[in-house]
């Protein structure tokens, strides 16, 4: 029996299935592609995969279509979303509905290969209750977003790599990318001026 990791790639273009399965089997994974969005939903609910890659645009099914069935039918599968129609709202929208990941393309491999380390990790025996916003580490990394320019720019280009030093809850890693002030300061109370100002500078870019 092969105990490896099972990963399916959905996605409606062939160059990134086929970067996906290179990239992915090299590190180890059993990887299955479908350029079909419907197939793809048929076969992450009927076969069990560890991992399901999937796009969030393709011609036959939209990505978060799947995301709710698999949350809802397939809960331990990990998910995580490719994409080249990055934007403020379909990220917080992907992360509140509880995947481990949202890359725009073009992606690098070391970018897949740690999201899917990330996304398979297993969870700590202690992490039973839900992890609580930490609103001291959050504000640091605002702190060090409006301070440091190369820190910042690094945070815009790639995203969510960037923070994965920090032990943020998947919501704060999302209010930081998408410059979500009104949950920010809910959560962790009044910003100051340069945060506040950084914050308003992401939400306009409105890049990922």
């Amino acid at each position: 029996m092969d105990a490896r990791r099972r990963v399916l790639v959905v996605d409606d273009e062939p160059t990134v299935t086929k970067s996906c399965r290179r990239i992915l089997s090299e590190a180890g994974y059993r990887v299955d592609t479908t350029q079909s969005g419907r197939d793809g939903m048929s076969r992450a609910l009927s076969e069990r995969f560890d991992l399901v890659v999937t796009d969030l645009k393709m011609p036959d099914l939209d990505g978060m279509t799947l995301v709710g069935a698999l949350r809802s039918q397939r809960p331990h599968t990990a998910v995580i979303i490719i994409t080249g129609y990055g934007t403020v709202t379909s990220a917080v929208e992907a992360t509140k509905a509880g995947v481990s990941d949202y890359i725009e393309k073009p992606f690098t491999p070391d970018q897949i290969r740690t999201a899917a380390e990330q996304a398979l990790a297993p969870a700590p025996a202690e992490a039973e209750a839900p992890l609580r916003v930490d609103a001291g580490l959050v504000k640091e990394v605002l702190g060090l977003a409006a301070r440091d320019r190369d820190f910042a720019t690094s945070l815009w280009a790639k995203g969510s790599p960037v923070l994965s030093g920090y032990a943020l809850t998947p919501e704060a890693k999302a209010a930081i990318l998408s410059g979500d002030i009104a949950w920010i300061e809910k959560e962790c109370g009044e910003l100051s001026p340069q945060e506040r100002r950084w914050l308003e500078r992401r939400l306009e870019a409105e890049i990922w």
